[in-house]
């Protein structure tokens, strides 16, 4: 009986090692992405995210300018990150977000357009797979997601780099 006992383990433990194994022998045989280029190390699909960035530099709900990533409250509604000053104000947008979403799209669909033709951090030259997000009425491109991190550290510092293009831009114009 207890013979009997240790074969059936066997023989599922034999099995379950088989069917990991295959499954990971799948996964190795798909080659990971290529980098977006020489530059910048994230793969092309690290670009593609599952939630748009935050558009404000303030809360949705009160207007208070938001803290650093350790005070600032996080959440994802309709594919677009919200974030809010204190978990009060995440309850009151949870009560009827509707009415805060309908700010957040609208900033989307009235930014002004990148003047930007290449990634403000790598300098990389930005193409239709451009990691493109909304900031205070200006899209912005990277050439990925990854250079969102460096946008964080110092936003002012990339809305500069924005305004002194677009302004570039329409002194040519003249």
């Amino acid at each position: 009986m207890k013979l009997r006992l240790i074969r059936i383990l066997l023989v599922l433990l034999v099995a379950t090692a088989l069917h990991y194994g295959m499954a990971r022998n799948q996964t190795a045989a798909t080659p990971p992405a290529a980098p977006t280029s020489a530059s910048c190390a994230m793969p092309a699909t690290a670009s593609k995210v599952a939630a748009k960035p935050y558009p404000f530099s303030t809360s949705i709900v009160s207007g208070v300018k938001l803290g650093g990533k350790d005070t600032t409250i996080k959440l994802v509604q309709d594919g677009y990150d919200v974030k809010f000053a204190s978990q009060d104000e995440a309850d009151t947008f949870k009560k009827n977000p509707a009415i805060y979403m309908a700010k957040i799209i609208d900033a989307y669909k009235t930014a002004r357009p990148c003047p930007l033709t290449t990634c403000p951090v790598m300098g990389d030259k930005l193409d239709a797979d451009a990691y493109s997000f909304v900031y205070e009425g200006r899209e912005f491109k990277f050439c990925c997601d990854g250079c969102m991190d460096d946008f964080e550290k110092d936003p002012a510092k990339f809305v500069k780099i924005w305004d002194d293009a677009e302004k570039a831009a329409q002194d040519a114009k003249k």
